[in-house]
């Protein structure tokens, strides 16, 4: 397997084993999207929010990630549709009731000028009162720096055994940066660098201003006190 592809293998891999309790968001999305039909999920990565809410009959999910290596490992659900691209400049036409982006993906762009690219392109393809929501992280406003330290050392069958998942952190202005290694047996199968934008950074409610959106509400965590660190902030498109 070439870099990308192990990282799109270990993405999973990583989610399974770290983040158990905060998977439980597709019971959360379920909800917040059981009235819609056409449903665009912004940074779908290898489709586990998305192809659960295309389980729903009659309904098309619209599933738009920059990895053609993690959309190539998205379940074939009917009605999930994965299409490769950039959430600043979607490639897409037509119009959607709602658009969801789970699990930090905001976080991923760095500067106001883009998550304002972003949502205002998820506007232009929402319609007239069609809604957005994004899940954001607190925590990496509290990550310390750390030289290289073993986060994750768990089997990974279709690594060929154990992996482990080494990490470090440089704190930044507005971001930490995390280095990781995924290592099998002494081996570096690949890096991967990650920026987060800190939640103190964003001000997500003059961002989806500015992109013609209404904050309408403003949930912490999903319900029954899973993962409280999360904020989902709901828009509505005002034009």
């Amino acid at each position: 397997m070439n870099p990308a592809q192990w990282e799109a293998l270990l993405y999973d891999w990583h989610n399974i084993h770290r983040l158990r309790r905060q998977r439980n968001d597709t019971a959360y999305w379920t909800r917040v999207t059981e009235q819609h039909e056409t449903v665009l999920v912004l940074g779908a990565g290898t489709g586990r929010v998305a192809s659960a809410l295309a389980q729903r009959a009659r309904r098309r999910v619209t599933a738009i990630d920059l990895s053609r290596e993690r959309l190539a490992r998205m379940p074939r659900v009917p009605g999930l549709h994965p299409v490769c691209g950039d959430m600043r400049s979607l490639p897409l036409r037509g119009l959607h009731s709602i658009a969801v982006i789970p699990y930090s993906t905001l976080q991923l762009l760095l500067t106001p000028s883009d998550r304002e690219r972003a949502l205002t392109e998820a506007a232009r393809v929402l319609a007239p009162g069609g809604s957005i929501h994004i899940d954001v992280s607190e925590s990496f406003d509290s990550r310390t720096e750390s030289d290289w330290q073993l986060s994750l050392a768990e089997t990974c069958l279709e690594a060929g055994g154990q992996v482990e998942e080494w990490e470090r952190r440089r704190l930044r202005t507005d971001h930490v940066l995390i280095e990781k290694q995924f290592r099998r047996a002494g081996r570096i199968l690949t890096e991967v660098t990650e920026r987060w934008a800190f939640h103190r950074a964003l001000d997500l409610a003059a961002a989806l201003a500015h992109a013609d959106f209404e904050l309408v509400g403003i949930d912490r965590g999903y319900g029954q006190g899973i993962s409280p660190h999360r904020l989902i902030y709901h828009g509505r498109r005002t034009h």
